[in-house]
């Protein structure tokens, strides 16, 4: 699957089918998020992995949330994989800023195999890896780095890098964002960990629509882990014959399943008087689907793959929204 998502995205990068969201982001955040989730894949080969942000990023950003967490978990994901000890490290640090803008040096530097200086002019280039044996030894496309240097291009950046063989290697790029005016609020990964522990969305039932096992996996932990009760369909129309308004507080549903998809689900859903809170789960970005979102009767959209601190603020959101369990909630949240 993931050999698969790569040959798409570069095909739809490369037909010029791609677009980028400008919302408000934090990406210290999302930065903590990608470091997490990769935690573990560096812990077994005892590899330090760590995130430096700078202190003084205060300000929440414009741009888009998705293609930055795409860009950073490839780069951190690629250092892991070609580092046998010692560590890894994502740094972001201010460049320059303006009082409307910022620009950023973000970093990823490993103290891994490194990459000989005949070969770092090839390694950008789709298919490609630094030497024939890689792909045997480590595994991967080659399609990783180009996807990369492709998306910061189309957003007016350039991956770059300093590698010695033997010793390690530097990505980095330099990217400016407009500031949104608003203040970080600063949840970092330990936040994230204590609010786990609280089980704030307990007495929560919520119906998780969704046919593809590893999204229902990955949903399904983090609603669990904060308290959630989840029921789970694997199509429309089975959403339909279990939902019901009294015992579910509210519905993830995909957009595209088999057998009923998630517009007409929710249609028929809206048509039987079911007024519960509906998040549409989908791959597209908002944009593209905002619009049949709206006509079909959903309430928002969450982009998969989603990072777990937007799926829990949605679902808080639309929770609060509904006032049999807004009381309970505000005092929980």
């Amino acid at each position: 699957m993931a050999i698969v998502n790569d040959i798409l995205d570069y095909s739809k990068i490369e037909a010029g089918k791609v677009s980028f969201e400008n919302v408000e982001m934090d990406i210290g955040s999302i930065a903590g998020n990608v470091v997490k989730g990769l935690q573990e894949l560096a812990q077994e080969k005892n590899i330090n992995l760590r995130l430096k942000t700078d202190p003084h990023l205060q300000s929440m950003l414009k741009g888009d949330p998705t293609r930055t967490s795409q860009v950073l978990t490839n780069l951190v994901h690629n250092a892991i994989k070609f580092t046998q000890a010692g560590f890894v490290e994502l740094s972001i640090d201010i460049k320059d800023q303006t009082e409307n803008t910022v620009a950023l040096k973000i970093q990823v530097q490993d103290t891994g195999i490194g990459i000989s200086e005949e070969k770092r002019k090839v390694i950008f280039e789709r298919f490609t890896q630094a030497d024939s044996s890689t792909s045997r030894s480590f595994g991967g496309t080659g399609l990783g780095l180009s996807i990369c240097k492709r998306l910061l291009e189309l957003q007016n950046s350039s991956l770059e890098l300093i590698s010695e063989e033997g010793k390690g290697s530097v990505f980095y790029f330099v990217q400016t964002f407009e500031k949104s005016f608003k203040t970080i609020e600063h949840e970092n990964i330990s936040d994230t960990i204590k609010k786990e522990a609280e089980r704030p969305l307990t007495g929560v039932n919520i119906l998780l629509v969704e046919d593809n096992p590893m999204n229902v996996l990955v949903a399904k932990s983090f609603l669990n882990r904060w308290g959630a009760t989840v029921d789970v369909a694997s199509n429309g129309l089975e959403a339909l014959n279990i939902v019901e308004p009294a015992r579910h507080h509210l519905i993830l549903i995909d957009i595209q399943m088999p057998v009923m998809d998630g517009d007409e689900a929710t249609r028929k859903m809206r048509g039987n008087g079911v007024t519960l809170p509906i998040i549409a789960l989908t791959a597209n970005l908002p944009d593209e689907i905002k619009e049949r979102v709206e006509k079909t009767g959903m309430d928002d959209i969450l982009v998969k793959p989603f990072l777990p601190d937007e799926l829990y603020r949605k679902v808080v959101l639309y929770l609060l929204k509904n006032k049999s369990t807004e009381e309970d909630l505000f005092n929980k949240c």
